[in-house]
């Protein structure tokens, strides 16, 4: 374990950066999307629903360049954490986010959030997984949910089809690594894990089979599958426009077989070797718990310390007693395997 900075708390170390790099304070506001653009559907990345096509040997042998990582303002500030609007550069995009951070001394392990889907048009910065994120920042974690491309402040896309996509998965191994490299006092970017939930999920999936020791621990919660042909079965097929667009550009699973096989995480699985636990509820109604079966067997088929754990009763999103287990076995977790 590193040795922890004793000096100032964190948010005032935080308010110290933001000074020498000249952001001009004031009163807490919430976060508010920026409208950079209007958001554009295509074949790879249909922001209608939560499929999202990508090429995982595209991704396995991109040169990642996560820099320029910004704390644009202060949000709000309490007792346990202080949240800030953040934004990044993901190759040539700008990507938005929110960043929690700990009201403790010295350096704190760092989380990603990657958020499900939900329609761009209507999704603000940091939505979606607040009260993970805000436990997490509890729990003494600098917790950073990143926005995505053509989400809220990020950049737009042109909707045009793309051969070998990077998509999302580019802007989750980009956010750790402009983390990394922006040296904040009070994260320590060596210790990293990450949580994605349904569409985010998936993203993080993609994101390890492309680069299996991106974090040191993984947490999944009601997980998109991790083989394409699952998720263009049940988000793709039977949608007219969206099924002609993206069978133009890629044909189908069965049309084309190894297009499909390389867009799916499931076969880079296996060279992942770091801690994956992953929450399901029996009665998820939009990603099946079987798609997780699979997962879990494939990272156990490569040696994979891998958990799965079932929510009786429990749908898409954990409710009550139930998300507290969550996020007690998630803390623990991450203690754990960060500290």
């Amino acid at each position: 374990m590193k040795a922890r900075v004793p000096a100032l708390t964190a948010p005032l170390l935080a308010v110290a950066l933001l000074l020498s790099v000249g952001f001009a304070g004031g009163t807490a506001s919430p976060v508010v999307a920026a409208r950079p653009g209007p958001v554009l559907g295509s074949a790879h990345n249909d922001t209608s629903t939560p499929f999202n096509f990508v090429s995982v040997p595209a991704l396995t042998r991109h040169r990642y360049d996560g820099r320029g990582l910004r704390l644009e303002r202060e949000v709000t500030r309490g007792l346990a954490f202080t949240r800030y609007a953040v934004s990044y550069r993901s190759g040539r995009l700008r990507i938005t986010g929110v960043m929690d951070v700990p009201s403790r001394a010295g350096r704190a392990p760092l989380v990603v959030l990657a958020h499900g889907w939900t329609d761009p048009r209507r999704y603000r910065s940091g939505a979606m997984l607040t009260r993970e994120r805000e436990t997490l920042a509890e729990h003494g974690f600098v917790a950073l949910q990143i926005d995505y491309r053509n989400h809220a402040g990020s950049t737009r896309e042109d909707g045009r089809a793309v051969p070998r996509p990077l998509g999302y998965p580019e802007d989750l191994v980009n956010a750790v690594l402009a983390v990394s490299r922006a040296d904040l006092p009070f994260v320590d970017a060596s210790r990293v894990g990450l949580l994605g939930r349904s569409m985010g999920g998936g993203v993080v999936l993609n994101a390890l089979a492309a680069r299996p020791r991106l974090a040191d621990a993984v947490v999944l919660y009601s997980p998109v599958s991790a083989r394409a042909a699952d998720n263009y079965d049940r988000w793709v097929a039977g949608r007219p426009a969206l099924q002609a667009r993206v069978e133009r550009a890629y044909g189908t699973p069965t049309s084309h077989p190894r297009v499909w096989a390389r867009a799916s995480a499931l076969g880079g699985l296996g060279r992942v070797d770091v801690p994956v636990r992953i929450h399901h509820g029996t009665a998820d109604a939009v990603c099946p718990r079987r798609w997780s079966r699979t997962t879990a067997d494939a990272l156990r088929a490569g040696g994979g310390d891998v958990r799965l754990h079932r929510y009786t009763g429990q749908g898409h999103r954990f409710h009550g007693s139930a998300w507290s287990a969550f996020m007690q076995r998630t803390a623990r977790f991450l203690h754990a395997r960060l500290d």
